[in-house]
C-alpha cells in the first residue's frame, strides 16, 4: 500500500522513528511508494527557522536524505488540491495540514499522521 507522510512522520523517520509505531515502521519498510506533500518541506524549513525543531542538517538536506534512504516522492498542491483544501470542514485550521489532507484525499492514500483530527475527514490513517 503506498502511503503519504505528513510532516511529523517526516520529521520521526528522519530522526530514527520518534513516534511512530511498529505497524507504521513495518508499513513504511514495505510500501511500494512513499509520498509526502510539498508543504512538509514548507514546514519543515519553517519550523526549523523559528528554533522549534533541530534536523541537524539544512532541510533541503534533511528531504534529500530521507528521499536517497526511502524513496520519498514530493506530492506538490495542484489547484484541485488547494480549492479542495479550503472547501474542507473546520475540524482542522492549520494550513498546511488541510493540504495534506486534501493531497490524501484527491490521490485516494493513507497518511502516517499521529494527528487524531485526519479521520474525521475520511482519510484513513496509521501512525
Amino acid at each position: 500500500m503506498n502511503l503519504l507522510l505528513d510532516t511529523c512522520a517526516l520529521l520521526w523517520l528522519g530522526m530514527g522513528g520518534g513516534d511512530l509505531g511498529p505497524a507504521a515502521r513495518r508499513r513504511i519498510e514495505s510500501a511500494p511508494a512513499l509520498y509526502y506533500s510539498s508543504i512538509s518541506a514548507w514546514e519543515l524549513a519553517r519550523l526549523a527557522k523559528e528554533g522549534k525543531i533541530e534536523l541537524g542538517v539544512p532541510p533541503c538536506d534533511f528531504l534529500s536524505e530521507l528521499a536517497d534512504q526511502y524513496g520519498l516522492v514530493s506530492l506538490p498542491p495542484t489547484d484541485e488540491t488547494m480549492l479542495r483544501a479550503a472547501q474542507l470542514p473546520d475540524f482542522h485550521k492549520a494550513p498546511a495540514d488541510r493540504i495534506i489532507i486534501a493531497t490524501a484525499l484527491q490521490h485516494d492514500l493513507p497518511v502516517v499522521t499521529g494527528d487524531a483530527r485526519f479521520p474525521q475527514y475520511g482519510v484513513r490513517t496509521l501512525c
